[in-house]
């Protein structure tokens, strides 16, 4: 007997262990007169430490909010997509505890993409791009701690590219000691070089 009641205990604890489907309960769809959302609020594991310069966004009364410092309802959680009227996508990403997290990309009415930056915990950091018109990249680049970082490039027509090196939201003058800027030996070196 003691076997048959150990080995329901182990069953029942394996079963409860597992992480059971939600069925779409955490899974919420609203329709507006301009678009449409689809998004999931799969519940916290532990309270978030909430940080007052990042801004969260939550559900309640039928309806996403977005607050600097706080929140008030189920933090949004999960995968997230507004569309358009006509079913095309306006946005795309991923919530972590209300906060935006990995790669986040817009597109404009006809579908043709805006942009796409990396999110991490509400701060954007790491690689974006923007684009023009013609869906090309019109400015790429990288982010660190929401600012523009390191070099971004200015695509001025396809083969015209101009770089601007940023330095925590700055730009960064050219730090090389002032001989090296100006080169002078450089263009005797390409003479030479040319010469049979």
């Amino acid at each position: 007997m003691n076997k048959i009641l150990l080995a329901f205990c182990f069953i029942t604890n394996i079963a409860f262990a597992q992480k059971m489907p939600d069925y779409g309960i955490n899974r919420v769809h609203i329709y507006l007169e301009d678009k449409t959302l689809l998004f999931e609020t799969i519940p916290v594991t532990s309270q978030p430490d909430v940080s007052p310069d990042k801004t969260y966004y939550w559900y309640g009364a039928n309806t996403v909010h977005q607050t600097q410092g706080g929140f008030s309802g189920k933090l949004l959680n999960g995968s997230y997509k507004e569309f358009y009227l006509d079913k095309n996508l306006k946005e795309e990403g991923r919530f972590k505890a209300g906060l935006k997290d990995g790669v986040w990309k817009s597109w404009a009415t006809g579908g043709r993409l805006v942009s796409s930056i990396t999110w991490h915990n509400g701060v954007k950091a790491g690689k974006y791009a923007l684009y023009n018109d013609s869906s090309l990249v019109s400015q790429s680049g990288h982010y660190r701690n929401d600012l523009l970082n390191g070099p971004i490039k200015f695509y001025v027509n396809k083969d015209s590219v101009h770089i601007v090196k940023y330095k925590d939201g700055h730009i960064n003058p050219d730090t090389r000691p002032f001989l090296k800027r100006i080169n002078i030996f450089k263009k005797k070196n390409k003479e030479a070089a040319t010469k049979p």
